[in-house]
C-alpha cells in the first residue's frame, strides 16, 4: 500500500488524477482518494480511514452513529476532499466526462 501512496503521489505532480467513488472506501483507498487531485463522490459512498463502531469503541461512548457522520458527502465536500457529489453511475459518468 506504501509503494501505492507513492505512486498516486508522484502522479499528482505529473498528469490529472480522479477518483471517482462509488462504494465505501476505507482505509488506504480513502487516503489514495484524498492524494488525488479530482474526487467524485456518489451520495451513498463514504470515505472513511476507520468506521465508526471502532472510534466509538476507542472514545468509550457512542459519538458516531453512522459511516456518513466520518466521511460522507456532508463531511467531504466542505473539507475540500470531495469536488462533485452524484446520486448514481449515469451522473458519476458525465461528471468525469
Amino acid at each position: 500500500s506504501g509503494v501505492i501512496a507513492g505512486e498516486t503521489s508522484r502522479a499528482y505532480q505529473e498528469t490529472f488524477t480522479l477518483s471517482y467513488i462509488t462504494g465505501r472506501s476505507v482505509g488506504i483507498g480513502a487516503y489514495l482518494n484524498r492524494l488525488g487531485q479530482r474526487n467524485i463522490q456518489m451520495v451513498s459512498s463514504p470515505m472513511i480511514l476507520t468506521g465508526y463502531a471502532a472510534l466509538n469503541k476507542l472514545l468509550g461512548k457512542n459519538v458516531y452513529s453512522s459511516q456518513d457522520q466520518l466521511g460522507g458527502p456532508q463531511i467531504m465536500v466542505p473539507n475540500g476532499v470531495t469536488h462533485q457529489v452524484v446520486r448514481d453511475d449515469q451522473e458519476g459518468m458525465s461528471a468525469i466526462l
